[in-house]
């Protein structure tokens, strides 16, 4: 039913369309684009463990949520927002949230941060303080380029150490499947 295959086309996509943005110094774009690949990144596990992700908590709200305002019938996971998706990364453990990154801070807010950075597509964010950071929508109006650019390594960075991280998740459930696998196949 979910396509797992068109999502890392779509991951390849915006990675490229960010490079892009960062050479030509578009670096808020930048900044957003990365943020959709961390969403994508997670839209893809969930079609890769549906099993499990139909039993969180988020998945069950989000369907409740589906059916009361009519929104669809099946499919609920397509309705999932990057909040939603950071919440059943969380509570399936593929995101170690709490924990300490060496000496640089907790995992969870290198993650807002690209997530508080990629809604700053959205007008009203300007106008607001968002809920994570403050005041991230003033920092972005009055910074300079070159720590414009320093942010856009740090969107860079996180997400392409979730990247590695679930990537790494998925090959070690694909060599424990395999093992499964060749043990309960005779030898000839």
């Amino acid at each position: 039913m979910y396509n797992v295959e068109y999502l890392c086309k779509i991951i390849d996509k915006f990675w490229k369309e960010a490079d892009k943005c960062y050479e030509n110094k578009c670096y808020l774009a930048c900044m957003i684009l990365y943020g959709a690949v961390l969403e994508t990144l997670l839209l893809a596990m969930c079609f890769v463990y549906q099993d499990k992700v139909r039993k969180t908590s988020r998945y069950r709200k989000v369907k409740r949520r589906c059916i009361k305002n009519k929104i669809r019938k099946r499919g609920f996971m397509l309705e999932f927002t990057l909040s939603d998706l950071l919440k059943i990364g969380e509570e399936l453990k593929w995101l170690p949230m709490k924990e300490k990154i060496e000496d640089i801070g907790l995992f969870e807010d290198w993650v807002q941060w690209v997530k508080e950075t990629r809604n700053l597509i959205h007008p009203t964010r300007w106008l607001k303080p968002d809920k994570y950071f403050g005041n991230i929508h003033k920092l972005m109006k009055n910074v300079k380029k070159s720590s414009l650019k320093k942010f856009v390594n740090i969107s860079e960075e996180t997400v392409d150490g979730i990247r590695i991280l679930l990537l790494g998740k998925i090959e070690r459930d694909l060599r424990k499947k395999l093992n499964l696998q060749n043990k309960l196949v005779p030898d000839q």
